[in-house]
């Protein structure tokens, strides 16, 4: 039978509203604010990072390649990953 007295609760990722460093909303404030309610309408489940990608990418779609890496957590640009070309 499960334990039903403990009453602790797993964070989960969508759990609240994404957050942006400062150093992002003075950068680029329009494509914050943008991945802002893209991820608001979205609702939990998508995180700060990916938001803010789709967001740059909507308005800027010539740095796919580097979004991509961003997204992968690799700081280099694209092409110059190892195994690509």
């Amino acid at each position: 039978m499960a334990d039903t007295t403990s009453n602790k609760r797993e964070p989960t990722a969508g759990a609240g509203p994404v957050r942006f460093s400062p150093a992002r909303w003075l950068l680029a404030p329009r494509t914050t604010w943008q991945a802002r309610r893209l991820a608001a309408d979205f609702g939990p489940g998508m995180d700060a990072r990916t938001a803010w990608t789709m967001a740059r990418l909507a308005s800027h779609p010539e740095e796919h390649v580097y979004a991509m890496a961003h997204l992968d957590g690799d700081d280099r640009p694209g092409p110059s990953r190892p195994g690509e070309r």
